[in-house]
């Protein structure tokens, strides 16, 4: 198991969901984490500390307010002397016809899921510079890679995390820092279920059959992605054994086919 001892890392979107399981095992791994969220993730932070990590902690942060996290990475990096880990993980879910999204809901997508991206991976960026050494890892999604109707929002936003991880990537690799982007699949969190409950309901039947159909028509493992799937494959990002990846993609989708 790849160790993350005295590492010191921010995951963002960490009250629950990806960003909790991303966090727990960042610090069962040895790393010190701040746990970052809109809401408050100080219930994250006690496991954390009844777990074995006594440092962890919690902030309220609004990843869409480049101010915010300016102020939590400033922050983190005061009271630890630095910042290894930066996980740009908070994000949100619209679905909708194109034509049909509002204003408001396409500008708050993109303000979180791309905005909070950009927002932490330069505030991220600019310390590790100094640095010379650090992690950017930013979640993005399957629906980054291919287009289904209803999640044109939400895929243009995730689509726009690949790239700017890929560009990134190449302007921080001289300084010894990797970016890299990991792309889930169907994930069993709660946004998950909310989002497969809205297209139920637009179909007329109930969650339970409309989870178990995508599984038989989609996933060859026969499963949905879990916290834990999520926590490793960031882990291993974070970890001096993937020192020689950056600027990708990675797909975890449980063999979900997407375009590339």
């Amino acid at each position: 198991m790849s160790t993350l001892d005295n590492k010191i890392a921010i995951v963002t979107g960490a009250s629950r969901g990806l960003g909790e399981g991303i966090a727990v095992e960042l610090a069962r791994r040895g790393a010190t984490v701040v746990c970052a969220d809109l809401h408050s993730a100080e219930e994250t932070a006690a496991t954390l500390q009844s777990a074995g990590s006594p440092k962890s902690s919690s902030a309220k942060v609004d990843v869409s307010s480049a101010a915010s996290v300016d102020e939590l990475v400033g922050s983190t990096v005061e009271t630890h002397g630095r910042l290894d880990i930066m996980v740009n993980n908070a994000g949100i879910y619209t679905y909708g016809a194109i034509a049909d999204v509002s204003d408001e809901d396409f500008r708050r997508t993109m303000d979180v899921n791309i905005g909070g991206v950009f927002n932490g991976s330069r505030a991220a960026a600019r310390v590790m510079k100094e640095q010379k050494s650090g992690r950017i890892i930013n979640t993005a999604s399957q629906l980054g890679k291919l287009a289904r109707p209803n999640e044109g929002v939400y895929s243009a936003s995730k689509a726009a995390v690949i790239l700017m991880t890929q560009a990134l990537g190449l302007e921080l690799a001289p300084y010894n820092i990797t970016v890299n982007a990991i792309c889930p699949g169907c994930m069993h969190t709660e946004m998950m279920e909310k989002s497969f409950a809205e297209i139920a309901q637009s179909e007329g039947i109930t969650l339970e059959q409309k989870m178990q159909d995508y599984l038989d028509a989609r996933i060859p493992t026969g499963r949905f992605g879990t916290l834990e799937d999520m926590g490793r494959m960031v882990a291993w990002l974070a970890s001096d054994e993937a020192s020689f990846t950056t600027g990708s993609a990675l797909n975890l989708t449980g063999g979900e086919q997407v375009f590339f």
